[in-house]
């Protein structure tokens, strides 16, 4: 295996990375295109942004329409085109490698890869919200740590499973989810005409963004709309990176602005803002609006769907891990695939431990409900600043590259640089935007500015620390190992295939 390592490209520039190579051997390509849009939406969507973007009343529209135009846009258009240009394991590790370097490679990569914890930490809550909602039921704080720490290590057995059984799942729940958007929507609807809007309609507020009034709500718009260049993680494992990956952008895209607006309009329409749950809103509202039982059955659908987004999110990001063994900025361990299942078991079960030691020191510390808010902008602080790592190697990629988009046909930004810059230049903008917005102000009416700014900066600081712990230690456990003896493992792997 290591020799075709030796027998890739004679310059250096166009030497292949390992986690260009390996992965390419000894995982499956399963991905179809239609499981990849499954999988784009079950990673960036999260109905409780619907809840919290409706509670902003109705400049949450324009809030949504420019989050789309000032990131989701940039951001799908820059993905599809690195997706293209370097379609392997990894996706931003290796587009920031190979356009800045290994260490801003490692970077980028932890920066993606961090959301997975931090999501993990703070998403069990959110399916026992709505279990506790469908069955008017309250809990403990013990009980409900304990119950949160089930819930995750249920999905941690899940993503262990073959990413073809899992990608099944997220096929069926995927129609599931669509399902469940025209319930909300439609009963908003004949809630409203009935009733008239419950949250007052005004032209300005629905035409122009608030953000001196509600400026929170940018911040929070870009959180719910991160995650786009994640399935490029299991790059090697799409069966045509070239012809699903703008398919799958494009698809996934329109699904999710679907999603988000006719589910943020049919919970507004239904309660005031005041009365608005940040977490379980978007399900409550079918408690007055729908009949009788409804609002109880799409409670657990919904608990169901985060269940299996939880489940996507271990298996997609899982692959940071192992890209990061097979670079050797982690020891050999982290590159361990299950013979049967090819996951990387040891990057699960990792990720696994530290949410759950996250869950259990943060939420011993506050409210269920704030906790999970509080972990979100953090979340949204840290992950958006990963954007950059996918944003500016566009203009290292046209220039060193030249001689590859002259030569080679994939899909590429239309417009030449013209259309890259004003790319770098929207999604940047956009960027710096919501980090000040997801950092500054406060997406909970009760805690106050500063408080939010200890929470979410404590909890950034503390991912950044725990990166720097990462890269120093992982470099000098991995480095006692020859790259032969890294990888020597995973022929065993290669070699039973060849048997086969």
């Amino acid at each position: 295996m290591t020799r075709g390592l030796e027998a890739s490209a004679p310059t250096q520039r166009d030497k292949l990375l390992t986690t260009e190579l390996i992965p390419e051997q000894v995982l499956p390509k399963v991905m179809t295109t239609y499981g990849l849009v499954a999988t784009y939406v079950f990673i960036i969507c999260w109905l409780t942004g619907s809840s919290v973007m409706a509670a902003g009343g109705w400049t949450a529209i324009p809030m949504w329409v420019l989050g789309i135009l000032t990131f989701l846009v940039p951001a799908g258009m820059a993905v599809a085109e690195l997706g293209n240009l370097w379609p392997g394991e990894g996706g931003v590790y290796i587009w920031a490698t190979r356009s800045m370097g290994e260490t801003w490679g490692f970077i980028g990569g932890y920066l993606s890869w961090i959301p997975v914890i931090l999501n993990a930490a703070g998403s069990p809550a959110i399916v026992l919200s709505f279990i506790l909602l469908a069955f008017h039921a309250e809990l403990g704080l013990t009980v409900s740590i304990i119950l949160q720490l089930v819930i995750l290590w249920c999905v941690i057995g899940l993503a262990l499973a073959k990413l073809a059984a899992n990608q099944r799942i997220m096929n069926v729940v995927f129609v599931i989810y669509g399902a469940l958007t025209a319930v909300i929507f439609f009963a908003g609807v004949g809630y409203a005409a009935r009733n008239g809007s419950a949250t007052p309609f005004t032209w300005d507020a629905a035409l122009i963004p608030d953000f001196a009034g509600a400026g929170f709500l940018y911040g929070t718009v870009l959180l719910y709309l991160l995650g786009v260049e994640t399935p490029y993680n299991m790059g090697a494992e799409f069966l045509s990176v070239r012809k699903s990956g703008p398919r799958m952008v494009v698809w996934g895209s329109a699904a999710l602005v679907v999603i988000y607006l006719l589910t943020t309009l049919g919970t507004m329409m239904v309660l005031p803002s005041d009365e608005i749950d940040p977490v379980t809103g978007v399900i409550a509202m079918l408690g007055t609006a729908a009949p009788a039982g409804v609002m109880e059955v799409c409670a657990l659908v919904l608990a169901g769907i985060v269940f299996v987004a939880l489940m996507t999110y271990q298996v997609t990001y899982s692959r940071l891990i192992f890209v990061s063994g097979l670079e050797r900025h982690l020891p050999r361990i982290f590159t361990h695939l299950n013979p049967r299942t090819r996951n990387p078991v040891t990057a699960v079960l990792i990720q696994g431990v530290i949410s759950s030691l996250i869950l259990v020191t943060l939420y011993s510390q506050s409210s269920m409900a704030n906790v999970t808010v509080f972990i979100q902008g953090g979340l949204s602080t840290v992950w958006l600043i990963s954007g950059f790592f996918f944003l500016f190697p566009l203009l290292v990629a046209r220039r060193k590259y030249a001689d590859r988009y002259a030569s080679e046909q994939f899909w590429r930004i239309p417009g030449g640089m013209v259309g890259v810059w004003a790319v770098v230049i929207v999604g940047s903008l956009g960027t710096i935007g919501g980090i000040y917005y997801s950092f500054a102000e406060s997406w909970i009416q009760d805690v106050p500015d500063g408080e939010w700014m200890v929470w979410t900066g404590s909890i950034s600081v503390g991912m950044c620390v725990l990166g720097l712990l990462v890269y120093v230690f992982g470099r000098r456990s991995a480095a006692k190992l020859s790259q032969d003896d890294a990888l020597a493992h995973l022929a065993v792997l290669e070699l039973k295939d060849e048997v086969k």
